[in-house]
């Protein structure tokens, strides 16, 4: 299996099990990687999530960014933005 196929498995994974959880919520990640149409792919605690929709605000993703990310049942993710840095 191709390390781009075990990704997308695991981002799929990822989305079932938020999915079934049955109910929206958020949780915190990390930029794995940026694209300029507006997608990042993401890491969370459940696994990685590729091609991740991202607010209009955050204007300028990077990757190992922190970010909140919201869910919810049907699968779709949302980065809300970057956390601040101290």
């Amino acid at each position: 299996m191709t390390r781009r196929r075990r990704a997308v498995d695991a981002a799929q994974e990822a989305a079932q099990r938020a999915v079934t959880q049955g109910a929206a919520g958020w949780m915190l990640a990390t930029v794995t990687a940026t694209y300029t149409d507006g997608t990042v792919d993401i890491t969370t605690a459940l696994g990685p999530v590729a091609r991740v929709r991202r607010l209009k605000s955050y204007t300028s993703p990077a990757v190992n960014d922190r970010v909140r990310v919201d869910y919810n049942p049907d699968g779709n993710w949302l980065v809300m933005g970057a956390l601040a840095t101290s």
